[in-house]
């Protein structure tokens, strides 16, 4: 179970985000122009919070695929490639929306 949750943590991150931010953005869309700046600070310290959590888990995965383990050196660099990538997406879904605010 530790193998799939450190392969897929960051994707899961991910998806998580991708929700959270279409709903603020949505929120965005129908309230008035005086939440708008609280909503893109929402958004914000998500994007934040989710792109700070998938690079530790990047970091983590590279750190432990130095040292042979759960899963090998495969899946640790697997998991490393998955949560830099989970990191790029984050900040490059969330970069249009708080470039508009």
């Amino acid at each position: 179970m530790n193998t799939w949750l450190s392969m897929l943590g960051g994707l899961v991150l991910w998806a998580g985000h991708f929700l959270a931010a279409y709903a603020i953005a949505s929120l965005a869309d129908i309230t008035g122009p005086e939440h708008q700046a609280s909503l893109g600070w929402l958004l914000a310290i998500l994007t934040l919070a989710c792109a700070g959590a998938a690079a530790t888990l990047a970091s983590r995965a590279l750190r432990a695929s130095r040292r042979p383990g759960l899963g090998g050196v495969f899946v640790q660099r697997l998991s490393a490639c998955a949560s830099a990538l989970a990191t790029i997406a984050i900040i490059w879904q969330s970069a249009p929306f708080l470039w508009r605010h």
